[in-house]
């Protein structure tokens, strides 16, 4: 499914609810691709794809892939009091950064289901969005595309 391009907004970068494991910052992604899963609390982890998410990390963060989550499930309580969210993070073993949505960000980008799944390209312009239960088995290629081997650490000594 073709979606239309635009850049990241910063709004991404300073959600209203804070930031689990690490804030990300502008210059952070600078020249890197970036995949933005939006996932739901209320979901068992299966139904969020946490395991296929951990194996993007470990094969397309080597490649330059940064990955961002962001909770779209919460309460007013929790948007003031992130426990709830960062113990869920700590379950799932979730340890890269997620944004905390109070629904601004959901709202930009048309997320209306969970899990969401969004390939921002390292101009930081959205390529791709997939969402629901069937649609992380579309990501792993357009990640393949949107990485690059990074040959500088493998490279042999002159």
């Amino acid at each position: 499914m073709p979606t239309p391009t635009h850049d990241i907004p910063l709004t991404l970068l300073d959600p209203d609810g804070g930031w689990i494991n690490a804030p990300v910052h502008v210059s952070e992604l600078d020249e890197l691709p970036v995949l933005l899963h939006f996932f739901s609390m209320a979901s068992d982890a299966h139904a969020n794809d946490f395991a296929a998410l951990k194996r993007f990390l470990a094969e397309f963060g080597p490649r330059g892939l940064k990955v961002i989550g962001v909770d779209v499930t919460h309460s007013a309580r929790e948007l003031r009091d992130t426990n709830a969210v960062e113990a869920f993070a700590r379950e799932h073993g979730l340890v890269y950064p997620i944004a905390v949505d109070d629904g601004s960000m959901a709202q930009a980008y048309g997320v209306k289901q969970t899990p969401a799944w969004l390939v921002f390209d390292a101009d930081r312009r959205l390529r791709h969005h997939f969402a629901g239960k069937d649609a992380v088995r579309q990501v792993r290629p357009v990640l393949d595309r949107f990485t690059q081997y990074d040959t500088s650490a493998g490279a042999p000594a002159p």
